[in-house]
């Protein structure tokens, strides 16, 4: 009986991890990234509750000014400090211009950047997606000879996928 119900336990924690991606295959490429008219707000560590407070605010608040083409965008310093916010398209300098004081925005180059992408199933996506992610960047990073710099995550929520964005920069 014991056996059973460890049998049980065990397959529906395999179950859940494979459909969080943990047993996906991660492919690093090269390619251009950008550029991003970036709308966000800074914050230290990388506690999911609030990059999860953040993304909500700022949702709230670029609805509000109507800016509807938008995807979720988090850059991560090697410091540990991270900006936390909204790839915006097409949206006018005068709404732009109505958040400051409550959102930073700053343009992020187009570039070339080392590229996986993951699939989002919820918001643990992102938990598993680094732990699978981040190695496959720094084989890829390490045997190139690039440096170690900010990170990127776009969420690319009508295909379901999380593109991780590393940019290249030689040592």
């Amino acid at each position: 009986m014991l056996i059973a119900i460890g049998g049980i336990i065990l397959a529906v924690v395999l179950g859940g991890a494979g459909y969080l991606g943990l047993f996906h295959g991660v492919h690093v490429e090269e390619g251009q990234c950008g550029p991003f008219k970036f709308v966000y707000r800074e914050m230290s560590g990388a506690n999911m509750k609030k990059v999860r407070e953040i993304t909500d605010s700022l949702a709230a608040l670029l609805t509000a000014q109507g800016i509807s083409q938008r995807k979720p965008l988090n850059v991560y310093f090697p410091d540990g400090s991270a900006q936390i916010g909204f790839a915006v398209e097409g949206a006018p300098e005068a709404k732009l211009a109505a958040l400051s004081g409550e959102a930073k925005i700053r343009d992020i180059p187009a570039g070339r950047c080392m590229k996986a992408e993951f699939p989002w199933k919820n918001p643990m996506s992102f938990m598993v997606g680094y732990m699978k992610v981040d190695p496959a960047l720094k084989k890829h990073r390490e045997s190139h000879g690039y440096k170690k710099v900010e990170a990127m995550t776009l969420n690319l929520d009508q295909e379901k996928s999380i593109l991780y964005l590393q940019p290249v920069v030689k040592q």
